[in-house]
């Protein structure tokens, strides 16, 4: 009879945990459902930078050997690519139009690419070599960490170091700039 109530106690017990597991569980759930809403309502704020912040300090390399400080030379145009993402590669056609339809000077136009060396990698490379200066990342580098970039890829316009329009997507950097 003890072995009886002793295994009833446990399992009554294991249930209780059980069940708190499954509560947090949830709740988790839950938060991640609200952010993957706002993120497919095209919500940016989830994952860029607020407009009217000053754009993030960084110095870096391009993979020219040309240096990149975000102090001494402001771009006015950031974008923030990975390896690892399709959309990327989408965005890349109309991100170069973009540029060639603003007449962006390739000093002035700074991407920075995250992640491992793959083929994904270098077409991005190769492709955005002749009007950006290239920026190699491995994962959780310093500029990724500047920006608390979540999501990819991440457009930026920028004027006098400030970042004045922010976007997912190419198509959405036309909008006015806020003065």
């Amino acid at each position: 009879m003890p072995f009886l109530i002793a295994g009833m106690v446990f399992v009554g017990l294991l249930c209780a945990v059980d069940l708190l597991l499954t509560m947090a569980v949830i709740r988790r759930l839950r938060e991640h459902t609200e952010q993957f809403a706002a993120l497919q309502n095209g919500d940016p704020a989830q994952s860029l930078l607020r407009e009217g912040t000053p754009l993030p300090a960084f110095d870096a390399e391009s993979v020219d050997g040309e240096t990149v400080n975000s102090q001494a030379a402001p771009p006015e145009v950031l974008a923030l690519l990975s390896t690892e993402c399709v959309v990327c590669l989408e965005e890349m056609p109309r991100f170069l139009r973009f540029l060639g339809d603003r007449g962006v000077d390739r000093s002035a136009a700074v991407v920075v690419i995250m992640g491992g060396d793959t083929p994904k990698a270098e077409k991005l490379v190769e492709g955005l070599r002749p009007v950006a200066q290239v920026v190699r990342q491995p994962w959780g580098g310093p500029i990724e960490k500047a920006f608390q970039a979540r999501l990819f890829p991440n457009f930026y316009l920028a004027s006098d170091g400030v970042v004045r329009v922010t976007s997912i997507s190419v198509a959405n950097l036309d909008r006015p700039v806020p003065a």
